[in-house]
């Protein structure tokens, strides 16, 4: 009698012990899950943006090797997202593309424009190059770029930002002259001053901008000042 109760209790302790690591297992497996789920959020995110900001600074006047390190980052990341869930087949072509545009941009510099038409598509790409900007920061940190290729990426794109305004500023400053818009025009062409006093852009490359904001102000002073002389003569 004792001896068949010694093993019932120790027949229940041992499905108390198998329930315990049972549920152990599964609690250990949900968080597993829980930490790769938000493992691939991560990815998933920077994923979207490091393809948004490539898209972008393709448009752009910008080195070879910036973008290289970008889409070996996109790559990279892409890999790993396939590698975690590996029923993301949609993912395949695009690092197909990553791999792709990493081996043909290095085989060129950028050749986009350093220049925007309008204020709401300038906003738009200095979004993309702070954007770029917090991408470095963050291969940086992960260990995944060196020192300095982190300080040549963040050099250049903020020369790439400053450019941009400046040029920018100068293209639409032109267009509001040619619409007769002189008001604006001279706004646009303080803004440019302005930002031409920053320090990056080469000194030659602000001396010649500045001597044509020079020239065009004359001009637009001596235009207006004919206006005046004639609606002065038409008035006597």
């Amino acid at each position: 009698m004792l001896t068949s109760e010694y093993f019932l209790v120790v027949f229940l302790l041992g499905l108390m012990c198998i329930g315990l690591w049972v549920a152990q297992w599964a609690w250990q497996q949900q968080l597993l899950h829980y930490q790769t789920l938000q493992v691939l959020i991560s990815l998933d995110s920077r994923r979207r943006q490091l393809s948004e900001a490539v898209s972008a600074l393709q448009q752009m006047d910008i080195p070879a090797d910036i973008l290289v390190m970008l889409f070996q980052a996109l790559a990279d990341d892409i890999r790993q997202i396939l590698r975690l869930d590996p029923r993301r087949d949609d993912l395949s072509e695009a690092l197909q593309k990553a791999e792709q545009g990493a081996r043909q941009q290095g085989q060129s510099n950028g050749a986009g424009s350093a220049a925007v038409a309008t204020e709401q598509e300038l906003m738009v790409a200095q979004r993309h190059i702070q954007r770029a900007l917090r991408i470095f920061m963050e291969l940086y940190q992960g260990e995944k770029i060196s020192a300095s290729q982190y300080q040549g990426a963040r050099d250049n794109l903020r020369l790439l930002g400053l450019r941009i305004a400046v040029n920018s500023s100068l293209l639409m400053a032109q267009r509001a002259v040619d619409q007769e818009d002189g008001i604006k025009a001279m706004a646009c062409f303080r803004r440019a001053e302005s930002l031409l006093g920053m320090r990056g852009l080469p000194a030659a490359e602000k001396q010649e901008k500045l001597d044509y904001i020079k020239q065009e102000r004359e001009r637009l002073f001596s235009e207006r000042s004919k206006g005046l002389l004639m609606l002065t003569g038409n008035d006597a």
